[in-house]
């Protein structure tokens, strides 16, 4: 993976952020929906988050203007497969088949069809779903594997749990547990990004990280509805 990254692609990817996307609460009903507002410097926008849980596993839909990002994963927060749709011009489906990634479709008008050889560790996808499990189980690390939506580059990751914090009066004056994630690897101290989950649900409540060279502003994302 490049040290520097570019801009809203890596928090799109583990939104789906990443988003990125964006969270499945430890006690949620089979159906949910949240608004969460994305600023980088003087630009922002609000993008729509939902869940929907069936004996097939998790699925979690983030729409974003005419993007969508659409991940089914397990209870626990694995991924099994993943689409991300750009209009009018991208269309990609990614599948997990043993310890392989089979991509296709379309990306910028080009056809894909790839598989990308992965190992043992799990494929999150999106982050903010994942990670909420991690937390939830009560883990203080994790390694795994998700993929960014701008270049189709499968990324080793490594989050670790940084104890909790007052969240302030606009993110509703909650404590919330800190998870810092980094590039697994040599490069681990050249980028990180932080994310909050609620301590009383575990629901993601924010994200705070820079996706590009020095002087890029800084992403920050927030819940809106509680």
């Amino acid at each position: 993976m490049k040290t520097n990254l570019p801009d809203h692609s890596l928090v799109r990817a583990i939104l789906p952020f990443g988003l990125l996307m964006l969270l499945l609460a430890v006690a949620s009903p089979a159906s949910q929906l949240l608004r969460y507002r994305e600023q980088t410097g003087e630009s922002s926008f609000t993008f729509l988050w939902r869940s929907e849980q069936d004996r097939t596993g998790v699925t979690i839909t983030q729409d974003q203007g005419d993007e969508t990002y659409s991940s089914v994963c397990t209870p626990e927060g694995t991924t099994l497969s993943w689409r991300y749709l750009r209009r009018p011009d991208t269309d990609i489906r990614a599948e997990r088949i043993g310890d392989r990634i089979q991509l296709s479709g379309r990306l910028d008008g080009k056809v894909i069809d790839q598989s990308r050889t992965i190992d043992g560790r799990p494929w999150f996808q999106p982050l903010s779903f994942s990670l909420q499990r991690m937390v939830a189980r009560d883990a203080q690390t994790a390694t795994f594997w998700t993929i960014r939506p701008d270049t189709l580059e499968i990324i080793a990751m490594k989050a670790e749990k940084f104890g909790s914090e007052q969240l302030p009066r606009g993110d509703f004056g909650q404590t919330a547990d800190k998870v810092v994630i980094r590039l697994d690897g040599l490069l681990s101290g050249v980028w990180h990004a932080d994310y909050w989950f609620r301590q009383s649900d575990n629901l993601f409540v924010g994200y705070r990280g820079t996706h590009g060279p020095p002087g890029t502003p800084e992403t920050s994302i927030h819940l809106i509805t509680p």
